[in-house]
């Protein structure tokens, strides 16, 4: 088995102590080629040790992990985020669809966070999650979403979603162009990430951006979204959905029939 070349990044010695001991135990096709207890020295172990994977602890003094991503233009490495629960931070990464284990590390999460970058190391694959966190942390009222399919990640902007249907631990996620992406998140998770960008819960199978919603057909109880669909609005939820429209379109006051 060809070894994985790695480097953790983190200001505490327990923290590092505790992964290198960790990966010894539990993920031996890593090998451990350096430390670093700060952005600006891990960024020159990079550059001089051209490792294939990273652990990098985000919580740092003067610069946090998210600082190396500005040292550099591509990202000829993978990186497996290592935190305390941050809720921003946490957001941000699965935004782009990247890799991270809570602090204090589980071993199985440990190992299911190395095989998923092992593969894309194996392949060789273009590391366009760490362009996109980039971004989104300079433009977070405007970001892209990582939906990710398999080995395979379309990044695409928030606001060209219509709606999510859950469909057991999958999400379908129907986009403006008409594409449609099977992602293995749940609704719930999805809900989660996007309410903050205007998206609300019509029914216990529908999650809806607000932005798409042409109409509401009272008689009904249903939407008509952008993109032509009728979706239907649960008995418990029809008061809330109003709700929401009537503060978020004032102007549409006729299609949607408050």
């Amino acid at each position: 088995m060809e070894k994985i070349t790695a480097i953790i990044v983190d200001d505490e010695r327990n923290g590092r102590e505790n992964l290198v001991a960790l990966l010894l135990d539990f993920c031996p096709q890593v090998k451990i080629a350096g430390t670093a207890v700060s952005v600006p020295e891990a960024t020159g172990l990079i550059r001089e040790l051209q490792p294939q994977l990273v652990f990098l602890d985000i919580e740092m003094p003067v610069k946090n992990g998210f600082g190396l991503l500005e040292a550099f233009d591509n990202y000829p490495f993978e990186v497996i985020f290592v935190t305390a629960y941050d809720q921003y931070a946490i957001q941000a990464i699965r935004f782009s669809a990247a890799d991270y284990i809570l602090k204090p590390v589980n071993s199985n999460e440990l190992i299911a966070a190395v095989e998923r970058v092992s593969i894309r190391i194996r392949d060789k694959q273009e590391n366009r999650r760490l362009r996109f966190l980039h971004q989104n942390l300079q433009q977070p009222l405007s970001p892209k979403i990582g939906l990710a399919t398999g080995d395979h990640v379309d990044f695409v902007p928030v606001n060209t979603i219509i709606r999510c249907k859950g469909e057991g631990n999958y999400t379908l996620v129907v986009l403006a162009d008409k594409k449609q992406v099977l992602v293995a998140k749940t609704l719930v998770e999805f809900e989660e990430l996007l309410k903050k960008y205007g998206f609300i819960r019509v029914h216990k199978t529908h999650l809806v951006n607000i932005n798409h919603i042409t109409a509401f057909i009272r008689s009904e109880s249903s939407l008509i979204l952008s993109n032509k669909e009728k979706i239907p609005v649960s008995r418990r939820r029809k008061d809330f959905v109003r709700k929401e429209l009537k503060a978020s379109r004032p102007e549409a006051k006729q299609n949607f029939n408050y």
